[in-house]
């Protein structure tokens, strides 16, 4: 087998000492003729810096750990696209897990990123993750929650989901609709708790009856709101706490061939491209997820560099209100 060339074949080569080299490697300014030397040399034998090795020695593995439910919500698919961006421009790598809602495979994840030593770890924690067992998975790790939040001792970016379901729910208020349903798949995740609690303190200064249309996966939560939309007591609005739900309304309004005058207002969390093409356009409380991921990356490169207080962030965004037609708007 052909041998792997080393720093010194490329010292050798560029006619440089292997330590020149080495600080070219590491970002480390040398001469610009010696610069041309090493890169050229670089090209010319093939070279690769062993991770690996480099890793035994600075105690770093220039990885991160990005675990979100799915790839397939366009929320985090979006975030997981931001997180790459900002960990390539600090020279790192993601390793990409999903943990599909289950503590059970949240726990297998967690011992995946321990198993490969990744510097730190990004996580929507499933529901009922605590900051116990997440601390025993990774001890010294530091962890970083982002849109769900977990514990005040755990750094957290998150929405301020309370604030942003009154202004949603006070926005359809103001249309004249009074029952207004809240539609939620997997009601225990922490943000959809918050949005909730948001909702009903609104309804509640208003002397209105809360609603709730609710169903442990999509499929489901597709029948039963079928069966709300023609039922006697169907309310007057619908306001979604995220995007997969919005879609799955959507699709129920499509399934029972509702016209656009048929069908019931509707706002919801989460802007995604074509919510704008839908008809009517859909109103909606954006995240300003590039903001989440900038202060998530940023602030879990500061733990792995040691360059943040001990003490937690919890960093909480406000949502930006997007009203399109779908609530009534015109």
């Amino acid at each position: 087998m052909k041998k792997r060339p080393t720093v010194t074949d490329v010292a050798k080569l560029a006619n440089v000492g292997a330590s020149t080299v080495s600080r070219h490697l590491r970002g480390v300014s040398v001469s610009p003729d010696a610069a041309i030397r090493i890169s050229e040399a670089i090209a010319q034998l093939g070279y690769h810096p062993d991770e690996t090795a480099r890793a035994l020695r600075v105690g770093r593995t220039r990885t991160i750990g990005v675990i979100i439910p799915q790839v397939s919500n366009m929320f985090y698919s979006r975030a997981v696209q931001l997180i790459e961006e900002e960990a390539s421009k600090r020279g790192c790598a993601v390793i990409l897990l999903t943990h599909q809602e289950s503590l059970k495979q949240q726990g297998i994840q967690l011992a995946t990123i321990r198993r490969y030593r990744a510097d730190g770890v990004i996580l929507a924690p499933a529901a009922g993750s605590t900051l116990e067992d997440i601390s025993a998975a990774l001890p010294g790790t530091p962890v970083v929650a982002i849109d769900r939040f977990i514990s005040s001792e755990m750094d957290s970016v998150v929405l301020r989901n309370r604030d942003a379901a009154r202004v949603a729910t006070e926005h359809l208020l103001r249309h004249g609709y009074k029952r207004i349903a809240c539609v939620v798949s997997r009601p225990e995740i922490a943000s959809f708790k918050q949005r909730w609690e948001g909702y009903v303190e609104t309804m509640g200064l208003n002397h209105l009856e809360t609603l709730l249309i609710q169903a442990p996966n999509h499929e489901q939560l597709r029948y039963a709101l079928t069966s709300t939309f023609v039922s006697h007591s169907r309310p007057d609005a619908l306001l979604s706490f995220s995007n997969r739900v919005t879609q799955t309304i959507l699709l129920a309004f499509d399934e029972l061939a509702l016209s656009r005058e048929e069908r019931l207002p509707l706002l919801g969390f989460d802007d995604f491209d074509l919510a704008s093409l839908v008809d009517p356009p859909l109103s909606v409380i954006r995240q300003p997820t590039e903001n989440m991921m900038r202060h998530a990356t940023d602030l879990l490169f500061r733990r792995i560099e040691g360059s943040e207080p001990v003490e937690p962030k919890v960093i909480a965004l406000p949502g930006q209100p997007i009203y399109r037609k779908s609530c009534g708007c015109s």
